[in-house]
């Protein structure tokens, strides 16, 4: 049976063209969503050496040095330092913090008092959490805080934290500082010797040294606002908090070739 009006051939596209108000109409077409751009970490890129002055243990400038370190792109350098900031931070929590649930505290195995005529709230056990000397409740236990991060990852965000120091003048290189100290130990002299690299003794200062020292280390330990790292175990956070960074001519040739080398 044919309807009045009804175009005579069984085309559904004339159906389409004909009927543009009814649903025979013709879909529009899909519009295609552009995928989700990936993140991606640029490629680590050498900076300009920056310049660091080399002084003796008087504080003349006896010659200047460079650090060129292979540092993070401009757009990833700040997140990757932090993170490996916040793994450093919290890889240091142990984690054994833990209370015993109602089911661990000792006793409890009789009723308090009867279940009526006390005129006292019910009561099944001593050891319920609304009990002086009961359980916790959703208390902490025992828990692994540690978190991973990349080896490449974390020497590009230590080589970037330091030559950004060096960039804004920050870092100065000792000459002679172990002869120093050949005699013995000596906090007082420790802290003349730093005044005198440039390192206030109200600032936070650094000191890198290539190998341990025990004259060194035992003047310097004494020192509130001074930090005492190797060159083979530096800590990011030493790093950042540092106001001035003095590093031993030896640990300055130790970090221009680890931290500007690429691992294997």
């Amino acid at each position: 049976m044919m309807l009045t009006g009804m175009p005579s051939c069984h085309d559904v596209s004339c159906l389409q063209r004909k009927f543009t108000g009814l649903r025979l109409q013709q879909r529009a077409p899909v519009r295609q969503v552009a995928q989700r751009k990936q993140l991606q970490v640029c490629a680590a890129s050498a900076v300009r050496s920056a310049p660091v002055p080399v002084r003796d243990v008087d504080g003349q400038e006896v010659g200047q040095a460079e650090m060129a370190l292979k540092v993070a792109g401009a757009d990833t350098a700040k997140g990757l330092v932090h993170r490996y900031l916040v793994m450093s931070q919290q890889n240091k929590r142990k984690g054994n913090a833990s209370t015993k649930t109602r089911a661990e505290v000792a006793g409890g195995g009789r009723k308090p008092f009867a279940q009526k005529g006390t005129g006292n709230a019910r009561q099944g056990s001593r050891t319920s959490p609304l009990k002086p000397g009961g359980g916790v409740s959703f208390g902490p236990k025992p828990k692994d805080w540690s978190i991973s991060m990349n080896k490449k990852e974390r020497r590009l965000a230590m080589a970037t934290a330091l030559q950004s120091a060096a960039n804004a003048g920050a870092t100065i290189t000792a000459r002679g500082l172990k002869d120093q100290f050949s005699k013995g130990p000596k906090t007082k002299l420790m802290v003349e010797t730093l005044s005198k690299l440039g390192a206030a003794a109200d600032e936070h200062t650094l000191l890198i040294l290539n190998e341990p020292d025990e004259n060194v280390l035992m003047s310097a330990r004494n020192i509130e606002f001074l930090e005492v790292n190797f060159a083979s175990a530096l800590r990011i956070y030493d790093v950042l908090r540092a106001d001035k960074i003095v590093v031993d001519e030896d640990a300055l040739q130790y970090i221009n070739e680890f931290y500007s080398s690429t691992l294997p």
